[in-house]
């Protein structure tokens, strides 16, 4: 994803949303065309140690830094 694709879905997160809210209305709006993008952005936060998640990717947490 462009990076301000990645800070508007880090700061969805912070202000208390689910990742999967966000990543539901960027589809809406078209920002993104699937959903394996945030996925994948996910993914790489998570590999980082900046992202935690138990059974779903897309229902996570930002770790605080």
């Amino acid at each position: 994803m462009a990076p301000e694709l990645e800070r508007h879905l880090a700061e969805r997160i912070r202000e208390g949303r689910k990742p999967r809210e966000v990543i539901a209305s960027m589809l809406a709006v078209g920002s993104i065309r699937n959903p394996k993008q945030a996925w994948r952005t996910l993914e790489k936060w998570a590999r980082r140690g900046e992202y935690e998640y138990g059974v779903s990717l897309d229902l996570g947490w930002l770790v605080k830094s």
